[in-house]
């Protein structure tokens, strides 16, 4: 469990070349994505990204992403079984504008760096690593962008293809230690992060996940934002996506979540924690058991329910 430990008392790494990044040039790549996203993307500067979703007409996600603004294009980075689809959608909504998609996944590298000293790792590409959620500077072709997968002090080390060894070697160096996929995923189900495609997906609306730090309520007409205020008008939704605790350090064998004698979800991103000795994870449960707090069954076994709710800045 040495990438576990690093990330909680140092820093780790973890090769995510496989993301979907996406790159927009054209005079009108700002405003098209703005137009569509369910986020504020016009008042950013390069250097600056947000989180956002991308949504259908009837406000069911597509897909989420960081997207990021540059000085001559923007990226789109987001879940790797997702840059297809994410592609086309952003394609459907071109018509007369001056947008240019392309998919940059395949000549570019990427590598998650994360935990308490991850600053200090992330300093050695750049003069002074980013500040602000989502900022990122460039040094001699590589972009070190503030960002954390697994939910605590984090960070993006990407660049070209070909600087792929280079970035590896460096962080080497200066002393980060290897992680498996499986070490960011616990850490990030402690962290109370749902993931895209694992925790929620193209079914759910924004209100069922909670993950308002990904919605704009001030901004104007968006795809799908007819049904996110309509939703946010009437106040409710019938399913909410929570985080659970279990009262045992083992996966039960069903993961089916019970409230009060009737099936109300399914755990996803079941995990052990060795910090807190306990299996977690999430549902989108039936709104009644979704308070947090609320004692429910998964597999028989007795757990908690927790708040992973996030607001944004607006």
């Amino acid at each position: 469990m040495q990438g576990y430990r690093a990330l909680h008392e140092g820093a780790a790494r973890l090769d995510i070349s496989s993301r979907g990044r996406i790159r927009a040039t054209g005079a009108d790549r700002v405003r098209l994505l703005h137009a569509i996203a369910s986020n504020a993307l016009d008042q950013l500067s390069p250097g600056q990204g947000a989180y956002t979703f991308f949504l259908d007409s009837q406000g069911r996600i597509q897909s989420d992403s960081r997207v990021f603004v540059a000085g001559d294009h923007v990226l789109l980075d987001c879940e790797p079984a997702c840059r297809e689809r994410l592609r086309e959608h952003l394609e459907s909504c071109i018509i007369m504008d001056d947008v240019t998609l392309k998919d940059v996944t395949e000549e570019t590298c990427a590598f998650a760096v994360a935990g308490p000293r991850s600053a200090a790792a992330a300093g050695a590409f750049c003069s002074a690593a980013p500040t602000g959620e989502l900022g990122f500077v460039e040094s001699n072709g590589v972009r070190v962008t503030r960002v954390s997968l697994a939910g605590n002090e984090g960070f993006q080390i990407s660049g070209g293809k070909e600087k792929r060894g280079a970035i590896l070697n460096r962080l080497e160096r200066s002393g980060v230690a290897a992680a498996s996929a499986e070490d960011f995923e616990i850490v990030r189900v402690e962290n109370g992060v749902p993931r895209y495609g694992i925790d929620y997906g193209r079914e759910n609306i924004p209100h069922e996940t909670q993950q308002f730090n990904a919605v704009s309520f001030t901004k104007g007409c968006y795809t799908g934002q007819e049904i996110v205020e309509r939703v946010r008008s009437r106040g409710r939704v019938n399913r909410l996506l929570v985080g659970l605790q279990l009262n045992a350090a083992e996966q039960p064998a069903s993961l089916e979540v019970q409230y009060e004698g009737r099936v109300a979800g399914k755990m996803t991103s079941a995990v052990f924690s060795p910090r807190f000795d306990k299996v977690m994870g999430f549902a989108i449960l039936r709104r009644t058991a979704a308070v947090p707090g609320t004692r429910v069954a998964v597999g028989g076994t007795p757990a908690v329910v927790t708040d992973v709710s996030r607001q944004g800045k607006e």
